[in-house]
């Protein structure tokens, strides 16, 4: 594609910046003489399956921006759309994302970090009343021009109370700043925007973002843990600063802030227990608190943008964190790190001056010195940690070799009474076959004997019945007698199903019982 110099009535002065799918330029409208910045989003950079979205997202932004009209958000011209791209024109801030200062490590001072998020509440106060949902407040969508004023930017994921465009398990945002029912899926209102604000406090506060990690770990957080309270990592944070961010980053949203503006007043609220100045733990009794008429009109103040005066601070702060950075293990870099921090953090009160060498070089003894010390005690907690884990799992393999040989006794037993009740009722059967056999035999020779002495003549008709009565008798006397021993017979294996049903369950219980036990091993390794 050729060099753009005009786009509609506006000639393109410069490229700001270019992305997968368009271009940000500088361009003037000769119009009104006015300079603006033009985004632009190419078709051809875009995959047809993903065209719709994306053309969606892009045409919601200017929707969503182009119906706000305040001075903390960006204003939106203009939108249009040709057969080679679809363009924003808007408003030209002349700064830096506040995304910048973080990657930079650049520290704002407590107060100036809370005036900036104030001007942030104030903008989204405004823009949730009119129905308009950011949806993903962070670093790169905040701008801060060069007088220290806050603009917000990029309303592309925006949810508009009029728009469909938006569905519930649909999970767009930034990961370290989306709040817990974003993750999951579930619907979101104006408080998704109020967690972000939350985030972004705590990230002014320490230095730190809350959560860290893969965007599974960060899930996983955000949705089940608690951050470590702020002044954890800087002792200058109050209690009543630690509960405003506690509350404003909620799991549940009806237990946050529900209107930015309440946001705006507990902050407030809490700003007159901060003090004047970021100094070292030791001398912060001495420090004045802000007064509260400074702290209401907060976002009247002029912000004081970090910058790269102090030299010699950099330099101490570059070598503390080249000793952090020495250890393999991260968990060893964090007390060197955490004693940095207070140096690094910018404060406009301490007279601008150089450190001598040898000053620099027993600062960073001391930080070497400690962190060996903390590294030590944290082997040896370590050893400890191992030496006791150890002992656990030996204790526990003892107690599974002891039930295991208990098992196989009781199961050796049991086969063994089995193997004997066998044969007993084998050897019962076998002589109740021979008793039958008995019987038999001797009632064949009786019948053979009576058949010998009666004579061949015909009997009267009363012994023909006597004759018939004796030829009846004897086969239901074989019936009767046989048809016990054939009872006998079959309770047999019905006994045997009893006594193998009691063995399946009794080895079903003691592979649970095993089971459990080596859950439990693992569990505590």
């Amino acid at each position: 594609m050729a060099e753009l110099t005009k786009l509609g009535k506006y000639e393109i002065r410069r490229e700001l910046g270019r992305g997968a799918m368009g271009v940000v330029y500088e361009a003037f409208d000769p119009l009104i003489e006015r300079a603006v910045a033009i985004k632009t989003i190419l078709k051809s950079s875009i995959d047809k399956s993903e065209m719709e979205e994306a053309f969606s997202r892009f045409r919601r932004e200017a929707r969503a921006a182009g119906r706000l009209s305040h001075p903390k958000i960006v204003s939106v011209y203009e939108y249009g759309e040709d057969d080679d791209m679809a363009f924003i024109v808007m408003e030209l801030i002349r700064g830096r994302e506040l995304k910048e200062y973080f990657d930079h490590e650049d520290r704002f001072s407590i107060k100036d970090g809370m005036r900036i998020v104030l001007q942030l509440l104030d903008a989204l106060d405004y823009s949730h009343t009119h129905g308009v949902v950011h949806r993903d407040i962070k670093p790169a969508n905040i701008m801060i021009t060069a007088d220290g004023q806050v603009k917000i930017a990029d309303f592309g994921i925006a949810k508009i109370d009029s728009s469909s465009l938006t569905q519930v398990g649909i999970v767009l945002g930034t990961p370290t700043y989306m709040s817990p029912e974003q993750f999951i899926g579930k619907g979101v209102d104006h408080r998704t925007d109020i967690y972000s604000c939350g985030v972004l406090l705590y990230q002014f506060l320490t230095g730190e973002r809350p959560f860290t990690g893969s965007v599974i770990t960060i899930m996983h957080k955000a949705v089940n843990q608690d951050a470590v309270p702020p002044s954890q990592f800087n002792p200058d944070v109050s209690p009543e600063l630690d509960e405003v961010v506690s509350r404003a980053m909620a799991k549940r949203p009806a237990d946050r802030y529900q209107t930015a503006a309440e946001f705006m007043q507990a902050l407030k609220a809490a700003g007159k227990t901060v003090r004047q100045t970021q100094v070292l733990p030791t001398a912060r009794s001495s420090q004045p608190l802000i007064g509260a008429d400074e702290m209401f009109d907060i976002t009247d103040k002029t912000i004081i943008l970090p910058g790269s005066k102090n030299l010699a601070r950099k330099t101490e702060v570059a070598a503390g964190q080249a000793v952090a950075n020495s250890y393999p293990v991260p968990e060893h870099a964090e007390p060197p790190r955490k004693r940095v921090k207070p140096i690094a953090q910018p404060n406009d009160k301490l007279p601008q001056k150089t450190i001598s060498k040898e000053a620099l070089a027993r600062k960073i003894a001391e930080i070497k010195s400690e962190a060996t010390e903390l590294k030590a005690a944290e082997a040896a907690q370590q050893k400890k940690a191992a030496e006791a884990r150890a002992q656990r799992v030996n204790m526990l393999a003892a107690t599974l070799s002891e039930r295991a040989d208990k098992f196989a006794a009781v199961v050796s037993a049991r086969e063994t009474e089995r193997e004997t009740e066998q044969r007993m009722e084998a050897e019962a059967k076998r002589k109740l076959e021979e008793e039958v056999q008995r019987k038999k035999a001797a009632r064949d020779m009786r019948r053979k004997r009576h058949a010998a002495e009666e004579p061949v003549s015909p009997a009267p008709h009363t012994g023909g019945i006597q004759a018939a009565s004796s030829g009846v008798t004897p086969p239901l006397e074989a019936a009767v007698t046989v048809s016990q021993p054939e009872k006998l017979v079959n309770e047999i294996p019905a006994h045997e199903m009893v006594q193998t049903k009691r063995q399946r369950k009794l080895l079903l219980l003691v592979g649970v019982v095993l089971t459990v036990a080596v859950l439990g091993m693992v569990l505590l390794t």
